[in-house]
């Protein structure tokens, strides 16, 4: 869902607060429903009570004596008047009819009572008649303090700090839960560049501490595979290179030249798969140290050298461009494409940029390009576009896979495309990594 956030952590907080949130302001709008009605009833009982005392008092005394002690309970909120005859009723409000029935339940069957209807102002308010002994009509208008009915401020002040403690509780127990999953995530992404770094601390509630355990085993089983790995190949490669400097010592004592020349060009070129092929499989470049780069000096540095031999290269870059990655693994990726494209395109043009994604590094030759079906393939180990098994047209088939590895190793990527009017376009591409210096 779009509305959701993107980690964990904060859909945790989002549906944990919402429902929080939620709960507490239906309860408060219940609370806030029952403490109206509550009220309403209570106060309708009280000013029933005061209605019909002041109606057995005015009507205890002779005619000349009420209107003067109508005139003195009077206040700024009940008026007290001595009428000769009541009016006409045209419709009873709503709210006193719970007021009008208590005031007939005390003045009992005898008192006639006569409701006026009156604009309703959102408070307690009454307008009724009363007859009297006399033949007269006392009439009261009356209301209840508009205080009585305001909401509680302080209502809302307790529901405030109480959410803000909860919302608080409620991100440090997020934060506890999803800790753990971030520290695997870290570990997880660490694990590609450094196979020897700390093991996660194995502590925590039980789930927690079983993922870290078995994380910690995979990472010693990756580990231990990875250098068994490394001792059988150190021992393939000095076994492999015996023979072949024995074979080359004896085609040194030929002679027919012609064959002596044939026997160590094979030789060589045995010699070039052998050392390129246990390079690919020991993956060197995962155990080179990490560190600053000056991406701008290192390309300088590999077109020069290309440069220096007579061969068209150029180089299109920024003033400075700094990136953390492997030296001399990125030399050797560069150094590929940039030997591909001389190879098989005369000329290499080098271009280095950085946009919000991490940095690229594009080569470009005037080549005929690749079937588009190749373009993909050509990354495999020992997979060549050319059928021939010379090395010099052909190659070992490992420079592209050395590419890939590289870039994969820094978390980037390596990718084909064939230019329009002609030529190839090798991206090696980098993750954000880097800091820019325009």
């Amino acid at each position: 869902m779009r509305l959701l956030p993107r980690s964990l952590f904060g859909r945790l907080v989002l549906l944990m607060a919402s429902g929080l949130v939620l709960a507490q302001l239906i309860g408060a709008a219940m609370h806030l429903a029952e403490r109206q009605r509550t009220i309403g009833t209570t106060v309708g009982h009280e000013f029933a009570q005061r209605v019909a005392a002041i109606h057995r008092a005015i009507d205890s005394h002779g005619d000349d004596e009420r209107l003067a002690l109508a005139a003195q309970l009077s206040t700024p909120r009940q008026h007290l008047s001595i009428v000769a005859a009541a009016p006409t009723a045209k419709k009873t409000v709503a709210e006193p009819s719970m007021f009008l029935s208590r005031l007939a339940e005390v003045l009992g069957p005898d008192i006639a009572i006569q409701p006026v209807t009156l604009p309703h102002v959102g408070a307690f308010a009454f307008d009724v008649y009363l007859e009297l002994k006399s033949g007269d009509w006392l009439h009261i208008q009356g209301r209840a303090p508009d205080e009585i009915f305001a909401w509680p401020v302080h209502l809302f002040g307790n529901l405030a700090l109480m959410l803000t403690v909860v919302l608080v509780l409620i991100w440090a127990v997020a934060r506890m839960t999803v800790r753990p999953l971030t520290q695997l995530a870290v570990a997880a992404h660490g694990l590609g560049e450094d196979l020897h770094q700390a093991p996660l601390p194995e502590d925590g509630p039980s789930e927690v501490r079983e993922a870290a355990q078995a994380f910690n085993a995979m990472q010693r089983r990756i580990r231990q595979g990875i250098e068994e790995r490394e001792r059988f190949l150190a021992a393939v490669s000095h076994d492999l290179k015996t023979p072949v400097t024995r074979m080359r010592l004896r085609s040194e004592m030929m002679k027919d030249e012609t064959l002596r020349e044939r026997t160590l060009r094979d030789l060589d070129e045995m010699q070039h798969m052998l050392t390129g092929a246990l390079d690919f499989l020991r993956g060197k470049a995962v155990n080179e140290t990490v560190s600053p780069i000056d991406m701008v000096a290192l390309l300088e540095s590999i077109v020069d050298d290309q440069t220096e031999s007579g061969r068209d290269v150029s180089l299109t870059a920024p003033a400075s461009l700094r990136f953390s990655g492997r030296p001399q693994a990125l030399r050797r990726a560069i150094g590929n494409l940039i030997e591909n494209a001389l190879k098989y395109g005369q000329r290499a043009r080098v271009e280095l940029k950085a946009d919000a994604d991490g940095l690229r590094i594009v080569v470009e030759d005037d080549g005929p390009g690749l079937p588009e079906e190749q373009l993909e393939k050509v990354f495999e180990p020992f997979y060549r576009v050319e059928s021939s098994r010379n090395r010099e047209t052909g190659g070992v088939g490992l420079g592209l896979a050395i590419v890939c590895q590289i870039a994969r190793t820094h978390g980037g990527d390596v990718t084909l495309s064939n230019r329009h009017g002609g030529g190839l376009r090798a991206t090696l591409w980098l993750p954000v990594r880097q800091d820019v210096a325009k």
